[in-house]
């Protein structure tokens, strides 16, 4: 019997995934008990007895010497409580997935010569993971090969796969259909916390561009609260197709597998479920993620013909989603090559294949 301690940072991206490890874990007789370290933002998307918060920042997301100061306080203070946390729930496996908030507890785990285990979820090695990897038993890894891993740590690196959501696991059984030539080509925009205003200001004139062709589009939008009225004005007032606007949908699988292409971020936690829901989709990556690891992981897909890549600051960003857009649309197969690359590409049983190397 073993007790468990997941570390990682409180965003959709983060939290979900690793939920559902810690779902799959909570089940089995071989685990005593299992906990989640996480920040106050996971209060948004779980409410659960298992997680514990703590507080943590990251010295890259403001510049200036009082931000420094504060984060490292920060995480001074967070690794003194998990230090306590560590002596009185004694873990016998710790796991890391990356993220600012992961540091305190990595670092009290190497004050107390306890042993972990790190998870990265893109395909750039994380900072945190970077620092910890020295100390690390194993590197767990969603990608099959990652940049910025030095040679001499290769023998820690084990391809896993990406681990997503349950709903998105079960979601995999339905099969989704590809668009026949000629009929309603389904959109899907997906624009998360770092993605929906800018995509709200840039896509909509995109479709303008389109509609004095004869192409049909039903067009599902992520949109900020703030935006809402005026975006859905300006699609009213300049293009003719189906428009439907959301701030948030707790069943967003459903609305992948409605969808014939997804228009996204490349986090790798949204490229994950869309690949393991064999969807193609455009990626346009967050142009200041750290070390462009966006743009990595829709590089990763790209190369394999899997998605399109646009990069935002593109200076002709409009006329080139347009032209894919009609590509899309007048081609019979453009998407289902991109599916099937997609069915080639996945690794299955990620889950599974984490839990063998954390119970070995």
């Amino acid at each position: 019997m073993a007790k468990i301690l997941l570390s990682t940072g409180g965003t959709g991206g983060h939290i979900f995934p690793i939920y559902s490890l810690y779902s799959k874990l909570k089940k089995m007789k071989e685990i005593e008990d299992i906990k989640i370290m996480t920040d106050e933002r996971a209060k948004n998307f779980l409410s659960v007895d298992d997680i514990m918060i703590i507080t943590s920042d990251s010295p890259f997301r403001k510049r200036g010497i009082i931000h420094l100061i504060k984060t490292f306080f920060y995480i001074f203070i967070s690794t003194l409580k998990c230090i306590f946390f560590l002596i009185s729930y004694k873990p016998k496996i710790i796991v890391g997935s990356g993220g600012y908030v992961s540091a305190p507890v990595l670092l009290a785990a190497l004050i107390m010569r306890q042993n972990f285990i790190l998870y990265e979820t893109n395909s750039v090695l994380g900072r945190v993971n970077r620092l910890f990897l020295p100390f690390c038993e194993k590197l767990l890894s969603g990608y099959l090969e990652i940049k910025k891993l030095p040679k001499k740590y290769e023998k820690k690196f084990f391809h896993v796969g990406q681990l997503v959501r349950n709903e998105f696991i079960e979601s995999t059984k339905m099969n989704s259909s590809i668009k026949q030539k000629n009929k309603v080509l389904n959109i899907l925009i997906l624009g998360g916390s770092q993605g929906a205003k800018v995509f709200g200001e840039k896509l909509p004139r995109c479709f303008k561009g389109l509609d004095s062709s004869k192409m049909q589009l039903s067009i599902k939008q992520q949109v900020q609260k703030n935006q809402t009225s005026k975006i859905l004005d300006f699609y009213r007032k300049n293009t003719q197709f189906k428009i439907s606007l959301f701030e948030f949908e707790k069943n967003i699988h459903d609305f992948i597998l409605e969808s014939d292409v997804v228009i996204c971020r490349s986090g790798s936690s949204t490229i994950a479920e869309l690949s393991v829901l064999n969807k193609p989709f455009i990626a346009i990556p967050l142009p200041s993620s750290l070390d462009n690891h966006q743009y990595f992981n829709a590089k990763h897909y790209y190369d394999k013909n899997c998605c399109w890549l646009l990069e935002e600051n593109s200076k002709d960003f409009e006329n080139e989603m347009i032209n894919i857009l009609q590509d899309i649309y007048y081609s019979d197969v453009l998407l289902i090559n991109k599916q099937n690359n997609l069915i080639k590409l996945n690794k299955k049983n990620a889950i599974e294949n984490f839990i063998n190397h954390i119970l070995n």
